[in-house]
């Protein structure tokens, strides 16, 4: 019969998200289904301190092995990953924790020594419970009889909590919550909204340079346009015109990219030529070879919220909603669960809810005013924001012109931070920086310490 399994996971020696990723892929092998991951956390050393910070996570599994089969097989693998014999709390390549198995209580001899479940310690750490209460928070421990969330929020007044990583770069991953990540747009498309006409490869190389001068934390490179009423190409066009500006970046540049498209197979060859992320506007619902795509490139996934496509969302039946924040924070974590489901990693999983697409202004404008009520529906994955350039904007601020509504960007913006958005996608690159710094510096300022 088949148990469920919580499980959890460390790192802090080596190539920790290599660690990471290798364990759980051999955990899948071997172990049973994958029914879901935590978000990534670095965490303080605890016990002995004079070591690394650590990469932790928590997976709920099914298996049908017994509990001394599951913990030879957790053994085997630490040792497979390259984790040797060392001191009690010391730093180790990987470790793979049993922490529940099936809601039971078990104290057994095996041969790799005593196995207690519940592990002892869950309730002093927070290393565990943070990223367990991404998994299932209400669970019950099985004799202390509070659920995982209670027990972390008792905990959490007593030390600092463990802070949430987003691997956009596997070698140094983004500290989420103590600063807003800027995503800049670069385009290449002639029909763009906001650039209006195509660019050849010196000037968007001129272009990246500038951004990256300017601090922008990641670019996103889109070769089709979603503005409304924008017409598909086809995949090979796709490619032609992204393919070759992401190979030329890489060039000079070891800047962080995101790849905007609907497209499977773009994906794979944008992140194949040296993308670091994709951006689906359509969430995995366009291409159904996106989501499996993404589980095997182990790469960070945008999930966007739409109706429609670009030629059908202004529509006003596109636009007809009874509450477009609960709508909107319904749909992304069907989507995520989609995600997972394939094989996604929860920890490379961002949402987007997708301002000004399939939306007025009104709804727009509720989007940003409740941004934390929809962060905290989507169990505070990592929150992007585009509002740049919007129509909305230029119709509130009497801008017909895209390229004259940075004002308004900026005050959509900080609405954005104020409501802990996590990146925001702009074309202003230099000026949006500026507007996150002081944003930052009003709403993130107890966050902004760097480990």
């Amino acid at each position: 019969m088949s148990k469920d399994v919580f499980l959890a996971l460390g790192t802090n020696v080596g190539s920790l998200m290599h660690n990471i990723e290798n364990a759980l892929l051999l955990l899948v092998k071997n172990v049973g289904k994958l029914v879901k991951t935590s978000k990534l956390y670095q965490t303080k050393p605890s016990y002995v301190e004079n070591q690394p910070s650590f990469y932790n996570l928590v997976v709920k599994m099914t298996t049908t092995m017994r509990p001394n089969e599951l913990l030879l097989c957790c053994k085997s693998i630490e040792r497979q990953v390259g984790r040797n014999p060392t001191f009690r709390y010391g730093p180790r390549v990987i470790d793979v924790d049993i922490l529940f198995y099936g809601g039971e209580i078990i104290r057994i001899d095996t041969e790799e020594g005593p196995l207690v479940i519940p592990h002892e310690r869950i309730a002093e750490r927070a290393f565990v419970l943070a990223p367990f209460c991404d998994v299932a928070p209400e669970y019950q421990h099985p004799f202390l009889h509070s659920s995982m969330q209670s027990l972390y929020d008792a905990l959490k007044t007593e030390e600092a909590s463990p802070r949430p990583i987003l691997p956009i770069r596997k070698e140094r991953p983004w500290q989420l919550g103590r600063k807003t990540y800027v995503m800049g747009i670069l385009n290449v498309t002639p029909d763009s909204f906001s650039d209006g006409n195509e660019m050849e490869i010196d000037v968007i190389v001129h272009k990246v340079r500038a951004m990256e001068e300017e601090g922008i934390d990641i670019i996103d490179i889109g070769g089709e346009s979603t503005r409304p009423g924008a017409i598909a190409i086809s995949t090979e066009e796709e490619l032609k015109r992204v393919v070759p500006v992401i190979r030329r970046i890489r060039e000079f540049s070891q800047i962080p990219i995101s790849i905007d498209t609907t497209k499977a197979q773009v994906a794979l060859e944008a992140v194949q030529a040296g993308a670091n992320a994709v951006n689906d506007v359509s969430a995995g619902l366009k291409d159904e070879q996106m989501l499996a795509t993404v589980a095997v490139l182990r790469v960070p996934l945008i999930l966007m919220h739409m109706r429609g496509t670009p030629e059908s969302m202004s529509s006003s039946a596109m636009k007809q909603y009874d509450d477009v924040v609960v709508e909107v924070g319904t749909f992304l974590m069907e989507r995520v669960q989609a995600a997972e489901s394939a094989g996604v990693f929860g920890w490379n999983i961002i949402v987007d809810p997708g301002i000004g697409f399939a939306k007025d202004k009104a709804l727009n404008l509720q989007i940003l005013e409740r941004i934390a009520e929809l962060k905290a529906s989507c169990n505070d994955l990592p929150l992007l924001v585009g509002p740049s350039r919007k129509g909305f904007l230029g119709t509130i601020c009497g801008r017909p012109e895209p390229k004259t509504r940075a004002w308004g960007t900026a005050a959509a913006c900080c609405a954005a931070i104020a409501g802990r958005a996590d990146l925001i996608r702009v074309h202003d690159a230099q000026e949006m920086i500026d507007v996150a710094k002081v944003a930052d510096a009003i709403w993130r300022s107890r966050d902004q310490e760097d480990w």
